[in-house]
Parts: C-alpha cells; sequence; structure tokens
C-alpha cells in the first residue's frame, strides 16, 4: 500500500515538471540532507496517521514534529519549502531521491520488525 502511494506521488511529479525550472535557491538544501529530512518527515507523517488519523490533532502533532524536525536539521520551515519546491521542478532529480527515500524508509522498516 506505501509503495503504492509513493509510486502515485512519483508519477505525479513527474508529470507535473517543468522542463529547466527555476534556479537553484542560494540556502538550497542538499540532496543527501533533504532526503534525510524527508525521510523523518514521512515517518512523522506516519506516526501522526496512525496515532490521530486526518483529525486536527494529528495536524498539532505533526506540525511540532515538523518543527523539531527543522531543528534537528538545523534548517527552517521556509528553507525546507523553498529546496522542495526546487526539486520538485527538477522531476528527475526528485525521482532519484525518491528512489533514495523509499531504500532509506525500507532499511528502517526492516530494523523496526527485527525489534519486535
Amino acid at each position: 500500500m506505501k509503495q503504492a502511494l509513493i509510486g502515485i506521488l512519483l508519477l505525479t511529479l513527474v508529470g507535473c515538471g517543468r522542463r529547466g525550472g527555476p534556479p537553484a535557491p542560494e540556502n538550497l538544501i542538499q540532496k543527501d540532507s533533504m532526503i534525510a529530512i524527508m525521510v523523518d518527515i514521512h515517518i512523522a507523517d506516519a506516526i501522526g496517521d496512525q496515532r490521530y488519523g486526518t483529525d486536527k490533532p494529528n495536524r498539532d502533532f505533526t506540525n511540532a514534529v515538523y518543527n523539531r524536525i527543522y531543528e534537528n536539521h538545523h534548517i527552517t520551515r521556509d528553507q525546507y519549502k523553498t529546496s522542495f519546491k526546487y526539486y520538485e521542478s527538477q522531476p528527475a532529480e526528485m525521482n532519484k531521491m525518491y528512489e533514495q527515500l523509499i531504500t532509506e524508509l525500507s532499511k528502517k522498516e526492516a530494523e523496526m520488525k527485527k525489534v519486535k
């Protein structure tokens, strides 16, 4: 199920990408760091959805966790959003990043299954 949703997201990103796109912002988060941040955000989303569904407490929870993620990675919300928007305009790069993200999430899932 998770892989199907990520696949749909990837197809959407590729289909919506613009050629060329905007220039890279000055404070662009590098790809490896961006992937690590995105992994943390996807995990936060999954925890929030599992705990609260789509109710308002989920939004409050994920916003609080997002702020902690930004703090832990020494970035701002705006820097993340600007960087994400830039990478989103580069569909081939974003596709590669999501492939790495899926690999990292799969590793984390395998680690969690070992713990159980």
